[in-house]
Order: C-alpha cells, then sequence, then structure tokens
C-alpha cells in the first residue's frame, strides 16, 4: 500500500510538471554535467519505460551502453527488467514476434501499446521511434491523433513524442516538413518530445545545422563546394581525448550511422529520463551547468541595438561567449583568449527580439536575458 501510495504521488506530481509547458529534448541536451545526480537516480528509482523501435530506434539505446560501459561507477546503468541501481527500460521485439513489435510507422502499434500497458500496469512512460516513415504517413491521423488517444486513455502514463532521422532531403524537403509538424504539434499542446532529427542535424559545437546542407542519418552533407563531408566523423577527429570523443569509442554499433550520432542521443535519454522523473532542466534551453546570477555577470545596455558590454564579477579564462535565440539557434559567437573580466560586442546584427548571452568556460557557463531594440 505504501508503494502504491507513493507511485501515485509520484504520477500526479509528473503530470503536475507537464500540464503547463512542453518538454522538448534536442540537440541542446547534450550536457552530462547539466543533469543533478538526484534526478538521475530519481529516474533509475521511479521510472518504467517501454520502448518500441527497429533499427534506427536503437541509436538512443546503443548510446546509453557507450554511457553504462565509460562510466564503471553504475551511474548510468539499466537493463530490461530494472534490477538494483538500474534504469527499467523495456525494449520491443523489434522485427520479431512479441511486445513494442516493429516502431510507429508501422499500422497497429496503438494496439501493441495497449497490450504492454494492460499487462505491465507499473510501466509510466511509453515511448516509440521512426525507422523512416515519418514523411510518407498521415501524421495527424496515423499519430498525433492516436498518441493523444492513448494519453487520454492511460492518464498515468507519460507518452513521449519522436522525430524521424535525416534522409538528405535538405531544409525544404518533406521529412522536414513532417517533423515540422511533429514539433509544432508537440509545442502547441504541452507534449513530450524526443527531436531525434534535431540532434542528429548538429555536431557538439552546434554552430552548424547540417540540415541545411542536406545531411542524412549517417551525418554525411554536401559541402559549400558540391563535394561531400561527415560532421560525425570530422569531429572525433578534430576534439581527440575529449570526454564525448572517449564515450564514443565505447559505442561498440551504432545502426545506420557514426558512434558520435548514438552517444548524443544516448546523453539526451538521460537528459529525458531525468525530466520525466521530475527535473525541471535548464529553462533556457541552453547546454551547460547555468548560473543566471545578476551579481556574476551583468550586460549593458539592455535593451541594446548593435553594441553590449559584458561585465563580469571576477576574471574568466579564455571564455566562449555565445547568443542564443528563444529556439536554442546559435545567432553570434567570439572566442576570447587569457583573463576577460569585460568583453565588448560591437557588431550584433540580429533581428530584433528576446535572446541569452553565454558565457562559457571549461567549467561553467553564466547565462543572462537580453532584449534587441
Amino acid at each position: 500500500m505504501k508503494n502504491l501510495i507513493y507511485l501515485l504521488i509520484f504520477v500526479l506530481y509528473g503530470m503536475l510538471c507537464y500540464s503547463q509547458q512542453p518538454v522538448i529534448i534536442n540537440h541542446n541536451c547534450i550536457d552530462l554535467t547539466s543533469i543533478p545526480d538526484t534526478w538521475i537516480d530519481s529516474a533509475k528509482q521511479n521510472l518504467f519505460i517501454g520502448y518500441g523501435h527497429t533499427s534506427h530506434g536503437s541509436q538512443l539505446t546503443s548510446g546509453m551502453n557507450a554511457l553504462e560501459s565509460y562510466f564503471t561507477n553504475g551511474k548510468y546503468d539499466w537493463s530490461h527488467s530494472g534490477g538494483p541501481g538500474e534504469l527499467h527500460l523495456f525494449e520491443g521485439s523489434g522485427y520479431n514476434s512479441g511486445y513494442l513489435e516493429l516502431d510507429c510507422g508501422y499500422t497497429g502499434w496503438d494496439g501493441e501499446t495497449r497490450d504492454f500497458l494492460n499487462d505491465h500496469p507499473s510501466c509510466n512512460v511509453i515511448i516509440w521511434s521512426w525507422c523512416g516513415q515519418v514523411n510518407s504517413v498521415n501524421l495527424q491521423s496515423h499519430y498525433l491523433d492516436t498518441m493523444n488517444q492513448l494519453e487520454l486513455e492511460y492518464p498515468g502514463v507519460q507518452f513521449v513524442y519522436m522525430t524521424g532521422h535525416l534522409e538528405g532531403l535538405g531544409p525544404s524537403g518533406s521529412l522536414y516538413l513532417a517533423n515540422q509538424q511533429i514539433r509544432d504539434y508537440c509545442n502547441a499542446n504541452n507534449k513530450i518530445l524526443f527531436d531525434f532529427a534535431d540532434i542528429e542535424k548538429y555536431s557538439p559545437d552546434a554552430d552548424t545545422n547540417y540540415q541545411d546542407y542536406f545531411a542524412d542519418d549517417g551525418c554525411y552533407y554536401i559541402t559549400p563546394s558540391g563535394g561531400s563531408a561527415n560532421w560525425a566523423i570530422n569531429w572525433l577527429t578534430n576534439n581527440p581525448g575529449t570526454e564525448l570523443n572517449n564515450i564514443s569509442q565505447h559505442c561498440s554499433s551504432c545502426a545506420h550511422s557514426v558512434s558520435l550520432n548514438c552517444t548524443k542521443k544516448g546523453i539526451a535519454c538521460w537528459y529525458l529520463w531525468a525530466r520525466l522523473a521530475g527535473w525541471g532542466g535548464n529553462t533556457s534551453g541552453i547546454p551547460g551547468r547555468i548560473f543566471s546570477n545578476e551579481s556574476e555577470m551583468t550586460i549593458f545596455p539592455s535593451p541594446f541595438i548593435d553594441h553590449i558590454f559584458v561585465k563580469m564579477n571576477s576574471e574568466v579564462e579564455d571564455p566562449l561567449l555565445r547568443i542564443f535565440d528563444l529556439t536554442g539557434k546559435i545567432m553570434y559567437k567570439k572566442e576570447f583568449t587569457g583573463s576577460n573580466s569585460v568583453m565588448e560586442i560591437n557588431d550584433l546584427e540580429i533581428p530584433t527580439g528576446i535572446y541569452f548571452v553565454t558565457v562559457k568556460t571549461t567549467e561553467v557557463s553564466f547565462s543572462r536575458k537580453i532584449v534587441k531594440r
């Protein structure tokens, strides 16, 4: 009875948290240091996840396996049965018969969801992936309306929406339009979204949207000169010895793609699990350990036209200054060398609106909101 009461409180708390705003997991959610340990522990203790997927969807668990292998302290341990100290994540049967068979691109996925939930009443999270069909079905009837119906039938379960993988179709192709329909729906209706495509169209530096260059699921894109390159392989080559690179070396397989892509999605999964367990996340949507204390960083003038000064309370070493719009897109970036307490930016040609300025060092990031007039 005590456990039942605890579960009810947890479910009600989760429903309250997510009834007010959407939860969007995208390329801004790949910094492990931003996830408090307490919420990782809470996810492991309280979540029972059912995940239906085929080959592309395995990228999430491949990345989670890499994290479990790299961090030998058990922090990111998980299993299908959820043993002591492990996240309980049940994977569907894929192309074989069984629970949560195939993926949500096939007809009947909603019936399989009901079968699983009816037979596993303690499951409180459902997530399905696509495997290429997102731009070949009627999204409204096949997916969005169906997910909403399942949410109504199982109010104690948190349902996670997902976009489809990149197909090299570019920024105006059918894949982008389908994924954007899902994003718009989730934002408008306060849903939970794991934005699969958004994660794989950015490198960890998040300075280029490679879908604009016709990137595919293998991380290949068309360069401005007309050749072909791979952003994931290039990043791994250019960033040896980094933790993200080292974790990627533990990714034994990454279906259709490169280990870095799976590693990023594995990290984003833990960001998602922590959010589902009740963590509020970085409310600015900007990665990293964020501090917004006015005494640490001030920006003037605000509102500004094209010229700002960023003043730190104490000197910071080799800071990276970036300006994000409200969607998390980088609008400006500048690296400073040496010790700095005041940074001047005099060429801010960005549209009128609200932005976040971050000053990031190797240890921490500071963030403040500013207004462009």
